[in-house]
């Protein structure tokens, strides 16, 4: 891991149940070159979203995926994790186990240089299936079971700034930004799971996708789509994708929104308090957070009444995905990146 404090290796697990009743995202990532472990949970339910933030010193518990209030239990590798959130101040707790149904899916490891500069140097692997257990929110407790609830993680690690803090004295780099429609999507069907990335800054990633069951990847070689927005032309409402594989099979799925999750909530992009983002030291044990309005399609209002829209756009859409007359869910991440300024 070198010293770079960028350097990370977490655990991103996302669950939403069939009837949009509840969504969320959550994350626990560690900093060993910053002693320090981060994470959250960002929850949807009844168009109000539920943030809850934790920090702390990761030494000398690494061992421990958790802080505060929130654990993640490796139950079996690859195989079954167990999220948890206890007892906290802003209005929700669950207790959800989630059961991987697809070999995993690893991409090819992402490495961005300008002018032989390393900027980011990342691996990940996918992986998604059936999840049950329970989520209390507003004083309202929702069962989870594994025929109508799915859950989509996503484990990387690697170097990926702004991660582990602001850079002082590093040149600056030019923006990221590419307009454009970007898709990460991870869904999970009774008889198979998939992924595919869509990219407009062309990343190494983008492009590519699988067939996933529970023995074997077949590569996707073709992505086409047809989707739909919410007023203002930013947030996922329905449409449809068609999948065609190495092996020359073709499938075609329809989706609809279940909802968004801002993951700003969970510290991305300067989302803590401090505006500093994730990785960051904030003492041995801290712990953040607020309950937003989200049900507008591009406006959050915070517990003072204030309106705001995040710019970058960023926000995981939850959607209900049918094909050849099954019914599962994706975490489809679909943003349509603007022009900067």
């Amino acid at each position: 891991a070198g010293v770079d404090p960028s350097w990370n290796d977490g655990h991103y697990v996302c669950v939403a149940d069939q009837a949009g009743t509840v969504a969320f995202t959550s994350n626990v990532r560690l900093y060993a070159n910053n002693d320090v472990l981060d994470g959250f949970v960002c929850l949807r339910h009844r168009g109000q979203q539920y943030n809850v933030r934790v920090s702390r010193r990761l030494r000398p518990h690494m061992e421990h995926l958790g802080a505060g209030p929130l654990r993640l239990d490796i139950v079996e590798p690859l195989q079954t994790v167990r999220l948890v959130l206890d007892d906290n101040a802003f209005g929700i707790r669950l207790d959800v186990t989630c059961h991987t149904a697809n070999v995993p899916y690893m991409g090819p490891i992402e490495i961005r240089r300008i002018d032989g500069r390393l900027l980011s140097e990342r691996a990940t692997y996918e992986l998604t299936g059936e999840c049950e257990g329970w989520v209390e929110v507003g004083g309202e407790r929702i069962t989870l079971s594994r025929d109508t609830s799915s859950f989509f993680r996503n484990h990387s690690w690697g170097y990926q700034p702004p991660r582990g803090g602001p850079r002082a004295y590093g040149a600056p780099t030019p923006s990221k930004r590419v307009p454009g429609v970007r898709q990460w999507v991870l869904f999970h069907l009774p008889d198979h799971g998939g992924f595919f990335f869509e990219d407009p800054s062309g990343r190494a990633a983008s492009g590519r996708g699988a067939i996933l069951t529970d023995d074997r990847i077949v590569p996707v070689v073709s992505v086409q789509h047809e989707l739909e927005f919410h007023p203002g032309d930013r947030r996922l409402r329905r449409g449809t994708f068609r999948l065609t594989d190495v092996e020359g099979a073709v499938r075609d799925y329809e989706f609809e929104d279940l909802g968004w999750v801002y993951c700003q909530g969970g510290g991305y992009f300067g989302g803590f308090d401090d505006g500093l983002g994730q990785g960051v030291y904030r003492g041995d044990l801290h712990l953040e957070g607020e309950v937003w309005d989200v049900s507008h399609p591009t406006t959050i209002v915070d517990a003072s009444g204030r309106s705001f829209e995040v710019d970058h756009d960023w926000a995981e859409n939850f959607t209900l995905v049918r094909q050849g007359g099954r019914t599962g869910l994706a975490h489809h991440e679909c943003v349509r990146i603007r022009p900067a300024g």
